[in-house]
């Protein structure tokens, strides 16, 4: 799988390095994307523990390093997620844990900036820590942890503009995380010196986020001064094309 989405990305960049030749070229432009992003855990059949729905904000930002190819790096703001066991039949509290997960996407825009309704895709990375993991439930007082892991994703979404700067966003993404849970000293628990020396839980989440975003077009600083010299020069141009007429009425 890892090295399907070496492939597709790579295939991305071709396809946006050739473009450069026929489309305007607006590279240094960035995209600031803000908004509420809606995570659905997607746990197999045969997992026996359970993952809630959550939601968190989200910030993300896309530079545009051709018309039509982007980079993007995502960050959102954690929030603590809880985690059921349903191995004996009735859904009970296991742990709690808080995920930070920053990832980044190489990203390809069907169409030009300017356009209305711009669609894209994108595959990437997404690394996955864990923090301030909690055991409940018959697992209170083990020593809970969940490892660190570094997992694909891929991306699909639209930004439909309300004018040159603000667009209105909705992405959804695909991802894949590959870790597991690990519970030790386990004999502090109510199961006392009958339990295993340890135990371990195969997260196998594979979870689909729906973010829904306000997004802002920017300009680089050099770009911009491109801009503003662009247009300095265009008003140096008009200013002299007035004193032009001015003087031919003045000889009529």
């Amino acid at each position: 799988m890892k090295k399907i989405t070496l492939i597709f990305c790579v295939t991305l960049i071709g396809i946006g390095l050739a473009d450069t030749t026929k489309a305007d070229v607006t590279e240094g432009n960035w995209i600031l994307r803000s908004g509420y992003t809606f995570l659905v855990p997607q746990l197999s059949n045969e997992s026996l523990i359970e993952i809630e729905k959550y939601s968190m904000p989200t910030l993300s930002f896309s530079y545009l390093v051709t018309d039509n190819l982007a980079i993007e790096f995502l960050v959102g703001i954690p929030t603590g997620i809880d985690v059921y066991e349903r191995s004996t039949g009735t859904v009970s509290k296991l742990a709690t844990f808080t995920p930070i997960a920053p990832n980044a996407t190489l990203q390809y825009y069907f169409k030009p900036k300017d356009a209305r309704f711009r669609p894209y895709i994108g595959a990437g990375l997404l690394y996955s820590t864990f923090h301030k993991e909690k055991a409940y439930g018959i697992l209170e007082g083990a020593t809970f942890s969940i490892d660190k892991s570094l997992d694909h994703l891929y991306q699909i979404g639209f930004d439909y503009a309300l004018n040159e700067k603000i667009s209105l966003n909705l992405d959804v993404r695909k991802l894949k995380t590959s870790s597991s849970a690990l519970a030790t000293d386990l004999d502090r628990t109510i199961m006392g010196n009958n339990a295993p020396p340890q135990m371990r839980f195969a997260m196998d989440m594979q979870p689909v986020t729906v973010s829904l975003n306000v997004a802002w077009l920017f300009d680089s600083p050099k770009r911009a001064k491109q801009r503003r010299l662009k247009n300095k020069e265009i008003l140096e141009a008009m200013k002299q094309r007035r004193e032009k007429l001015k003087l031919e009425k003045r000889h009529l």
